[in-house]
């Protein structure tokens, strides 16, 4: 597993003016944002030990943001408190792929079906054409850029559904999804074989048909699962190797 010695790389940013309800809002929410994309970028590893303080030195931030974003990081399972022995970064086990994948089979399918007939085509097809952005091998940022790009045209499928419930669902699976990819692919140098372009699903959202979307969506779903298994039992990441039921 790569070393997880902390960087010590300092944000820029210009702080909003102190004292102020937006203000200490505005950090707290920079903080949380900033500490929840090292940690889908892997940027912050699985199973590295983190604390208040050695955010702050990293981040150039004060206490009280880095003190909150690590709170709802908690809240959202993405930090583990150790007792007294701190914090550290939650590791990603064979059960947590499962879960993930189990609930987009049933989240995204569903998303699809409902969105076709309702979606904007011109900006679907922005969208996915975003998400056909090329990177060389080994590019993280590349590779984040187009990972960003693939959940900003899932989200947006979700919104044309008309159900923001079911938005923030799809959205948040789709982060701890790009979290998976970040770990294993990129420490296999495989990125390039979860290249998934969506125009067939397009085509089927603009004409109007939910279940050739649906089916096209757990054939990709399915897919993806198959490849994210066999790269993270091949990867030196933190992961636990329990027996678990791979079916959904």
């Amino acid at each position: 597993m790569p070393s997880s010695k902390p960087r010590t790389a300092k944000l820029a940013f210009k702080p909003p003016a102190e004292g102020t309800q937006a203000g200490v809002q505005n950090l707290n929410d920079t903080a949380y944002a900033t500490i929840k994309d090292d940690i889908i970028s892997c940027a912050l590893q699985p199973g590295e030990e983190i604390s208040e303080g050695l955010l702050v030195a990293r981040y150039g931030m004060s206490k009280a943001p880095i003190r909150s974003a690590m709170t709802r990081l908690r809240q959202e399972g993405l930090i583990q408190s150790r007792g007294r022995q701190g914090n550290a970064v939650s590791p990603v086990t064979l059960r947590d792929i499962q879960e993930i994948f189990q609930l987009r089979l049933v989240l995204d399918v569903t998303a699809v079906r409902l969105a076709a007939g309702k979606v904007d085509a011109a900006r679907l097809r922005a969208l996915n054409e975003a998400a056909h952005t090329t990177y060389p091998e080994g590019d993280r940022a590349g590779q984040a850029a187009y990972l960003r790009a693939n959940r900003e045209f899932h989200r947006y499928v979700a919104e044309c559904t008309g159900n923001q419930r079911l938005v923030t669902l799809v959205v948040g699976l789709m982060e701890q999804h790009e979290r998976i990819v970040h770990l294993g692919l990129a420490m296999q140098r495989r990125e390039h074989e979860f290249h998934h372009f969506h125009d067939d699903l397009v085509a089927a959202l603009i004409e109007g048909d939910g279940e050739r979307a649906a089916e096209l969506t757990e054939q990709a779903l399915r897919g993806s699962q198959k490849k994210v298994l066999e790269a993270l039992t091949d990867s030196p990441a933190q992961i636990s190797l329990g027996p678990v039921d791979l079916e959904p």
